[in-house]
């Protein structure tokens, strides 16, 4: 929690639902975790919230995670809005073509509870 004591806010825009609830089961206790399956729904949400932090599932059906991205970049709430990548892919190729998007930071999806609770702590501080 910050000095205000409002818990940080996390988007969570990811189309697996599995994943998205054990992600929201790991942060919840320490920020305000939303979820949502797609980009639209996303766009949608931030229209009348503010997040502190979007973790965006790179590999989403409809809007690619690298279109969502871009559509938060160009909007005026949501342009210094960081973003973490999600994604299940950690090849050379695939991890390169996300850094050339410059996220905040980018996780692999099979990353364990305490490394991701501590990235994004370290991160909202």
């Amino acid at each position: 929690m910050n000095m205000s004591g409002r818990k940080k806010s996390i988007l969570i825009i990811d189309d697996d639902p599995v994943y998205m609830k054990m992600v929201h089961e790991w942060l919840k206790d320490d920020f305000k975790v939303t979820m949502t399956i797609s980009g639209g729904q996303a766009l949608d949400w931030l229209k009348e919230n503010k997040a502190d932090l979007i973790l965006l599932d790179y590999d989403l059906p409809v809007m690619p995670g690298p279109q969502i991205l871009e559509k938060l970049r160009s909007g005026a709430d949501t342009k210094e809005t960081p973003v973490m990548i999600l994604t299940g892919q950690n090849d050379r190729e695939s991890i390169m073509r996300i850094l050339s998007l410059c996220p905040a930071d980018y996780l692999l999806k099979n990353i364990g509870r305490d490394e991701l609770r501590n990235k994004v702590a370290k991160f909202l501080k």
